[in-house]
C-alpha cells in the first residue's frame, strides 16, 4: 500500500499535468514563438521561457538574433488569461538578453 507521501506526490503530480495541458494552462512556448515570428519574421528565435506571473497572468521572455548579427536580444511579453485562451497586453521594448528583469540594468539591444 503506497505510503500517505507518495500518495500525496502522485496527485500533485496528476493535478499539475492536468493544469499544463489543459485550456487554462499558461501560454505554450510554441505559440509565443509562432506569435513574435509572425511580428518578427526575420529574426531566429533562440530560446522562450516563463517569467513572473501568477495564475492569470504570465510574463514570457522570448530571446532572438536578428539577420546578421550575432548579437542575442531579448523582450518580454505579457500574456493574460482570456478564455479558452490568453491574450498578449504587454510588449517590452527590446534589450540585450539578461538585461530584462526587474532588477537589471536594462541595456537596449540595437
Amino acid at each position: 500500500m503506497p505510503t500517505r507521501s507518495l500518495r500525496l506526490a502522485t496527485a500533485t503530480l496528476v493535478v499539475f499535468s492536468a493544469v499544463g495541458t489543459g485550456a487554462c494552462g499558461f501560454p505554450k512556448g510554441e505559440d509565443v514563438k509562432a506569435a513574435f515570428l509572425k511580428e518578427n519574421p526575420t529574426v531566429t528565435v533562440t530560446d522562450v521561457g516563463s517569467g513572473e506571473g501568477d495564475g492569470g497572468t504570465v510574463y514570457k521572455h522570448i530571446r532572438y538574433v536578428r539577420r546578421g548579427t550575432t548579437t542575442e536580444c531579448e523582450v518580454v511579453w505579457g500574456y493574460q488569461q482570456a478564455e479558452p485562451t490568453w491574450r498578449i497586453f504587454y510588449k517590452s521594448e527590446p534589450g540585450l538578453a539578461g538585461t530584462m528583469c526587474e532588477s537589471c540594468d536594462r541595456k537596449p539591444c540595437a
